[in-house]
């Protein structure tokens, strides 16, 4: 995966990645997302914020820059942040959210992370993670006319 650190978000890919996930055929086609086949693809250019890990940014400082709380999970936050997009925008139903959460469990000890830390952050996602499927206030590519009051 070709990804590069960005301000905004965190990570910015820049290769378009595919991953074999089991969902229902959504047949969601987005900008970025396009979920069809038992495969989510994310186009080059798509950003995410990484894992959602207490203290983050503190324990990077800490150790100088060389403690990086992703470094076995980028794809699996890639891919579960792109699953919690499509369920906030109303693409994907939320009664997934169960299932995307042990897809990030099993993606993140497929790629090197010890069984337990993936069992804790599986438990942080379905005990936190709720609120951040809830439809936003302002949508991302809400369209807005001022011609119409």
């Amino acid at each position: 995966m070709k990804y590069s650190k960005v301000k905004a978000y965190k990570y910015k890919l820049e290769s378009k990645e595919e991953f074999k996930i089991v969902l229902p055929d959504c047949g969601v086609i987005d900008g970025y997302l396009n979920l069809q086949d038992n495969t989510i693809s994310i186009a080059k250019g798509y950003a995410w914020d990484g894992s959602s890990v207490p203290f983050k940014k503190t324990l990077q400082v800490l150790s100088l820059g060389f403690y990086d709380p992703d470094k076995y999970c980028k794809q699996a936050s890639l891919v579960h942040d792109a699953l919690c997009q499509l369920m906030r925008e109303g693409q994907l139903h939320r009664k997934y959210k169960q299932y995307i959460d042990e897809v990030y469990r099993g993606m993140c000890k497929a790629y090197g992370m010890p069984k337990g830390q993936a069992n804790n952050r599986c438990k942080a996602l379905r005990k936190h993670g709720d609120p951040y499927i809830l439809p936003e206030k302002n949508p991302r590519n809400k369209i807005y006319d001022t011609e119409k009051t």
